[in-house]
């Protein structure tokens, strides 16, 4: 049985990044790095040798350019699961901020909230409900980390981690947010569908 006040180690697992999208788009940097280490230790191989010009030297000018160019490919191309990261962190702050432009921006006109406290549906009501109560019992809320799936073109999960401080709050939670999008062009993700995966202290969130 998970221990309620524990992080939950068996979260609904979602679809894994394939390797360019993880290791070239995401993180370009230790791939980029393995690329010049390769050419230079091939030109610090090879450099007193009679193969120096010919094969020493094209190795370190290749693990340059391309260990450059696989940084630069990253640093510039933000992917889905970027953007849904970006979208998660800016749902949390309109959230506890009552951001009534940010939450209409971010939350589909059928948006449905659960956990064994609460269910709201439609975005008028969630909006109003967020606004009403204010967020007074808290000092501050920050994203501890965000779990990122693609379900299809238009359609992805992402798994939030949430610490707040406050008078009588529990301290970490874990939620479900489903995202949808008008088109595979576009990067406007909305939320459709948010539910409580864990709350610490509570057996059944």
């Amino acid at each position: 049985m998970q221990n309620n006040l524990m992080e939950p180690t068996n979260l609904p697992s979602l679809p894994a990044p394939g390797f360019i999208e993880l290791r070239i788009l995401e993180s370009p940097i230790p791939l980029a790095l393995t690329c010049i280490a390769v050419g230079v230790l091939v030109f610090a191989t090879l450099r007193h040798s009679t193969h120096a010009k010919r094969i020493g030297r094209p190795a370190i000018l290749l693990g340059l350019i391309t260990g450059i160019g696989i940084y630069l490919t990253g640093h510039f191309i933000i992917t889905d699961r970027e953007h849904l990261e970006t979208h998660s962190n800016r749902l949390v702050e309109a959230v506890i901020a009552g951001d009534t432009q940010s939450l209409n921006q971010l939350l589909s006109e059928k948006i449905e909230i659960k956990s064994s406290f609460f269910k709201v549906t439609n975005k008028d009501r969630v909006i109003s409900q967020i606004t009403s109560r204010g967020t007074t019992a808290l000092d501050s809320a920050t994203v501890r980390d965000v779990n990122t799936g693609i379900l299809g073109s238009q359609m992805a999960r992402t798994q939030i981690k949430v610490r707040v401080k406050g008078d009588m709050i529990p301290p970490l939670s874990w939620w479900s947010v489903d995202w949808t999008r008008s088109s595979p062009d576009t990067d406007q993700w909305i939320a459709t569908h948010i539910e409580a995966l864990w709350i610490q202290g509570f057996s059944n969130p």
